[in-house]
C-alpha cells in the first residue's frame, strides 16, 4: 500500500500535477513521531525504566516506524524544486550555503538521517543492556534530529536561520511522541492504572512548559534584535490564519497545562492533556510549515501515507511486550 502510494505521489510530483505540500508535512510529522518516540526511549531508559513502562510499547513501535519514511520519502525527492525554493535556484545564497543545500547533498544527508535513526531504533530494541545504548544512541541521535529540523523544516526559508530551532523543533517532536503514547495507551482497555502513569503527567507537564518557553524564546530574540532578515520568518505568517493557527497552539497548551497542574492524576485528565498537547502540536506544525497549496491528490496522498504508518504501527505495537513486569515494580 505505502509503495502504491509513493509510485502515484512520484507520477504526480515528477509531471507537476500537483504540488506534495501536504504530503511532505505528514512525511516530517510522522518522522518526528518516530525519531520522538526513540528519543523518548532512550531517555525513559536514562533516568528511569519503569515510569516508562506504560507506554514502553508504543514508543518502540514508533522508532520502528523510520523504514517506511524512506518508501514515503520517494515522490518528495522527485518534487524537490516544488518544496523548496533553493532547489530551483532562488533566491541567491552565500556560496557555502548554497553548497550545502545542493539537492544530491540534502538528499543525501536525509538518507541518512533516516537510517542513523533506523539504526539507533533496532539496535535499542534488540540489546539487553537498553541502558548503555541509550547513552550512545542520543549522542547520536540528538545532532540528526538537530540537522534534520534545520534541512527539512528550516531551509524552507534558506535566506532565515535560528541556532535555537533545531532544538525547539526537536523538542515539540518529542512532546508530541509522548502526549500520543500517553494517549495510545490510556484509550486501550487494558490501560495501566492512573498512579502508574503519574511520572509520565509530569514529564508531559514538563515538556509542555519547556517548548512553550523554547519558542517564546526564539520570538524574544529575534523581536530584540529587530533585523529585517530575522523578523521575515514571523512576517510571513503574520496573516490571519497564521495568527489563527498560533492562537489555537497557544490556547491548546495553557489549558492543557492548567488542566495537568493540579495534583493527583485521572484517566480523564492525562487524556485531555494529551489530547491538547496533540491539537497545539498540529496547530504549530501547520502554522510552521505555512502550506503554499494543496490539493484533493495531495490531501488523500498524504492522508494515505498517514493511513499507512498508522496501520504498520499498530501491527508492530501488539508484537511488542507490554512490560507488566516492570509496571508492577515500585520506582
Amino acid at each position: 500500500m505505502a509503495l502504491a502510494l509513493a509510485v502515484a505521489a512520484a507520477f504526480a510530483s515528477r509531471t507537476g500535477v500537483t504540488r506534495l505540500e501536504a504530503t511532505y508535512m505528514a512525511f516530517v510529522m510522522l518522522a518526528g513521531f518516530s525519531m520522538g518516540g526513540l528519543a523518548l526511549l532512550m531517555i525513559g531508559h536514562l533516568m528511569n525504566e519503569h515510569w516508562l513502562a506504560p507506554v514502553r510499547s508504543e514508543a518502540e513501535a514508533a522508532a520502528l516506524m523510520m523504514p517506511l519514511l524512506l518508501v514515503i520519502g520517494i515522490p518528495l525527492a522527485f518534487g524537490l524544486d516544488q518544496l523548496f525554493p533553493w532547489a530551483r535556484g532562488e533566491p541567491d545564497l552565500p556560496p557555502a550555503r548554497a553548497a550545502f543545500l545542493d539537492p544530491r547533498f540534502y538528499l543525501a544527508r536525509s538518507v541518512a538521517y533516516i537510517g542513523l535513526g533506523t539504526f539507533v531504533a533496532c539496535w535499542l530494541v534488540s540489546t539487553r543492556n537498553p541502558r548503555r545504548v541509550s547513552g550512545i544512541g542520543l549522542a547520536v541521535l540528538t545532532p540528526v534530529m538537530t540537522f534534520a529540523a534545520f534541512d527539512w523544516v528550516l531551509s524552507r526559508s534558506p535566506q532565515w536561520w535560528s541556532s535555537l530551532f533545531g532544538f525547539a523543533f526537536s523538542l515539540s517532536q518529542v512532546l508530541a511522541a509522548l502526549a500520543a503514547a500517553i494517549l495510545i495507551t490510556l484509550l486501550k482497555p487494558e490501560h495501566a492504572a492512573p498512579k502508574r502513569m503519574l511520572s509520565l503527567e509530569r514529564a508531559l507537564l514538563t515538556a509542555l512548559l519547556l517548548a512553550l518557553w523554547t519558542w517564546f524564546a526564539q520570538f524574544l530574540i529575534v523581536w530584540l534584535a529587530n533585523l529585517p532578515a530575522e523578523v521575515s520568518w514571523y512576517l510571513d505568517r503574520s496573516d490571519p490564519l497564521s495568527l489563527g493557527l498560533i492562537a489555537v497552539a497557544v490556547v491548546a497548551t495553557l489549558v492543557a497545562v492548567a488542566v495537568l497542574v493540579p495534583s493527583g492524576v485521572s484517566r480523564a485528565t492525562m487524556i485531555i492533556g494529551s489530547a491538547l498537547a496533540l491539537v497545539q502540536h498540529a496547530a504549530h506544525m501547520l502554522f510552521i510549515f505555512r502550506p503554499v497549496s494543496w490539493s484533493w491528490l495531495d490531501l488523500g496522498l498524504a492522508g494515505g501515507a498517514v493511513v499507512a504508518w498508522a496501520c504498520l504501527f499498530t501491527v508492530v505495537m501488539r508484537t511488542r511486550p507490554t512490560y507488566e513486569d516492570e509496571m508492577a515494580e515500585d520506582p
